[in-house]
């Protein structure tokens, strides 16, 4: 049995392309595991299809004895008992066409056409393709040495993987291998699997490197034929060839159309362009994603379908000549005179060099809008940004950490990343031109084509290695994150894919259970909850759950203030009884609004959702504060400690005594205040959910304190919105109040740190 890896056994006979990564190389070659990536983890359109892995190839061998026979017909050659490679050839490939294939492989193979139909809904012709283990790797390619047959019907399949297996001991590839005629070296290669491909219909086809190695690494290079490409790689039809700029690829900088054949009169002449701009500039950029991916140049064939789809049918690395890796004194002279934008700021999450224009983005934002090949900035790392980490050139952020999602999901598709630098969205802005060295943690004004070029030459020997695949397959199974949205229908445990998954479901589906706590649920029977006696009228019950309270000075139901440990309710007590925030004024109603009270106030009654008292769950470092006041109502759910991944600030609010003005009038005053205070926001009627992540705990706690003074602010504000100017109003004059409160002497539990060392 062939393995896929050590550890990692795989015993299947064909493996759905579905299935394919780069772990299992050693099972079914590097062209059938560099196309398993394109689909599975980059996700571009590749043709269904699957792999006859090296097994069955070993067992083909082996059976008809074909190790000895291929031995002797080299030694024959050398021997000069054939008359010469031709002949040679021609016993080769008699050897194997008179071969029987195991009925086991026979039928493995019928089996996954037929699962390939019912995918495709169709049944296409097929390509049957050389996959062998020695193809695409560092030294020699064996581009183009072995066998694809293009066409077939499924039932030529079997006979097409006999010729393509052939095809490795063709005196082609024994000269390209540098063997002498006569010996078996083991450069001749002994693990061949085939791909068995859908046929795409190509109207266009061609190739693309992503740098010209013939000219200026500055640009990517295009071929184009109409129809297949096969005569294109070939060199038989006189192609199109198109030059891009690879650094934020808007327009085509040279176009050589070729001459084409006129059937009438059998003269060449200028051709229509195979590809217009628009396709052009959408080629590249699926390329520099592959770059990008595979972490150096590229060599991708691809096709254009009727429908103007681009099908990426093959994607190797690009070998360029060697240079040296040692940055150049040109390199360190473009450096030192680039001005810098950001020196040292933040964790370098994923290392790597890119350039490109900044595009500012946050949580909300469409991924397709986002342009390719951009440098993504961020306020702060979110695993819902994973969408437009596939599209950016490289990624920064104000907050979060190299341990957080973002840099696991930037490291998963090589994306270079600096988190945590406190103010990218200060410095940079969109549509600004940089260059981002996260090699060492420096942003450059403009783009630094030097450093570019040393990133592409530079080799990175260690991808090559086993370990380096072994590592990759594990990684398969932990770090992907296929679960974004909680908000997706499809955010359901079946859905997990992954262990990261598994603990994102688990983290978000435990907060909206906490959120959701009932007082009256069954849960707290039993459990003792403590009247805390403050200098509003708030009315609340608290559950220690563990070091939330200090009960040394009582011995009975009822709290002070001065017995809260839990540190996020102190920032939310003190935020809520500070002067000025808690409004004592009566409440200002007309008819239609008492008569909109008494219709909410039956609704709610109704609703379980809406009942019990106010009551806060607290630990030293967690709350959970459910607040009914009058007719709306108030969830946070807060978690503060030393790591910031796991900070986080969750708010709720909905309700109202108003008519749905002057409650939407609200809903938009709080959402402007939340957002300057740099919370994710969204709105749906008169319910707004607000979150922010990663923040430092002392930070956190100053926005908890902010977040109790908003709570009471607006605690009947909505009787008093009567026009649409009254939400700017309202708006200054919070800030105007929270800013004076600033002023004043603040708690010295704000401090995080020395509250540590205190409790210490």
């Amino acid at each position: 049995m062939v393995k896929a890896e050590p550890g990692l056994q795989d015993t299947r006979q064909c493996i759905p392309y579905d299935d394919i990564h780069l772990g299992l190389l050693n099972l079914i070659g590097g062209k059938n595991a560099h196309l398993g990536e394109v689909r599975n983890a980059v996700r571009l359109r590749t043709p269904d299809g699957f792999a006859i892995t090296v097994q069955e190839f070993q067992t083909f061998m082996e059976e008809n004895d074909l190790w000895r026979k291929v031995e002797e017909t080299l030694a024959a050659l050398g021997a000069k008992e054939l008359a010469d490679s031709n002949e040679y050839d021609q016993t080769i490939a008699d050897l194997f066409d008179g071969a029987r294939v195991p009925k086991k492989t026979i039928k493995a193979i019928q089996k996954q056409i037929t699962d390939m139909y019912k995918r495709v809904g169709a049944r296409p012709l097929l390509a049957v393709r050389s996959s062998a283990v020695v193809e695409d790797k560092v030294g020699q390619s064996y581009a183009g040495q072995f066998l694809s047959i293009l066409n077939c019907k499924s039932d030529d399949v079997v006979q097409a993987y006999k010729k393509v297996l052939a095809s490795q001991f063709e005196y082609s590839t024994i000269a390209y291998s540098e063997e002498t005629p006569g010996e078996v070296s083991s450069l001749i290669p002994r693990e061949m699997s085939v791909g068995v491909q859908e046929m795409i219909p190509a109207r266009v086809a061609g190739v693309i490197y992503t740098v010209d190695p013939a000219g200026s690494m500055d640009y990517m290079v295009v071929s184009a034929v109409w129809g297949l490409s096969a005569d294109s790689v070939q060199g038989k039809e006189n192609s199109d060839s198109y030059w891009i700029m690879r650094v934020n690829p808007s327009e085509v900088s040279e176009r050589h159309i070729g001459k084409r054949i006129n059937s009438d009169n059998g003269e060449t002449e200028p051709g229509e362009p195979c590809l217009n701009e628009e396709q052009l500039i959408h080629l590249a950029e699926l390329a520099l994603t592959l770059e990008r991916f595979f972490q150096r140049p590229v060599d991708i064939e691809w096709c254009l379908d009727d429908a103007d789809n681009i099908c990426i049918l093959q994607c190797r690395p690009l070998h360029l000549p060697p240079q040296g890796q040692d940055r150049s004194a040109s390199l360190r002279a473009a450096i030192q005179d680039a001005p810098v934008l950001m020196k040292l700021k933040g964790d370098v999450a994923h290392r790597g060099i890119a350039a490109g224009k900044v595009w500012l983005v946050n949580e909300e934002d469409d991924p397709q809008s986002f342009p390719l090949g951009a440098i993504a900035v961020s306020q702060y790392t979110s695993p819902r940004l994973a969408a437009i980490v596939r599209r950016a050139a490289a990624i920064i952020t104000d907050i979060g950490s190299s341990t957080g999602h973002m840099a696991t999901i930037a490291r998963e598709f090589f994306v270079p990343a600096i988190v945590g630098t406190g103010n990218a969205t200060d410095i940079l802005k969109t549509g600004m031109e940089v260059t981002v060295d996260a090699e060492e943690c420096i942003v450059y004004q403009g783009i630094i084509s030097e450093l570019l070029e040393y990133n592409l030459c530079s080799d990175d020997a260690f991808r090559e290695k086993k370990e380096y695949r072994i590592l990759r397959s594990v990684l398969k199974r932990m770090t992907p994150l296929y679960l974004i949205d909680p908000r997706d229908p499809d955010f359901v445990a079946r859905n997990c894919k992954s262990y990261h998954d598994l603990i994102r479901f688990s983290h978000e589906k435990a907060m909206q259970y906490l959120i959701e706590l009932n007082p009256r649920s069954r849960r707290f029977r039993g459990i003792m909850a403590h009247r805390l006696t403050l200098s509003i009228p708030l009315g609340l019950s608290v559950i220690d759950i563990g070091g939330g309270l200090d009960y040394s000075d009582s011995e009975t139901s009822s709290s002070s203030l001065e017995a809260v440990r839990s540190l996020p309710m102190k920032a939310v007590l003190a935020g809520l009884t500070a002067p000025g925030v808690w409004s004592t004024k009566p409440v200002n109603l007309g008819l239609n609004d008492f008569m909109s009270s008494l219709t909410r106030s039956s609704l709610m009654e109704q609703s379980r959702d809406y009942q019990g008292q106010n009551l806060a769950v607290l630990a030293k470092n967690y709350m959970n504060l459910s607040l009914r006041l009058g007719y709306h109502f108030n969830v946070v759910d807060t978690y503060l400690s030393d790591d910031v991944n796991d900070n986080y600030v969750y708010f709720r609010f909905v309700g109202g005594v108003t008519k749905d003005d002057r409650r939407n009038r609200r809903v938009r005053l709080l959402k402007k205040i939340l957002e300057s205070m740099d919370f994710w926001v969204a709105v749906t009627g008169d319910l707004i959910i607000a979150r922010i992540n990663k923040w430092a705990p002392s930070d956190q706690l100053r926005i908890l304190v902010t977040l109790g003074r908003l709570i009471g602010f607006t605690r009947q504000l909505d009787t008093q919105l009567l026009h649409e100017s009254d939400i700017d109003t309202f708006f200054k004059q919070f800030i105007k109040l929270d800013e004076a409160l600033n002023q004043l002497e603040q708690p010295k539990f704000l401090n995080y740190q020395e509250q540590e060392v205190n409790d210490a």
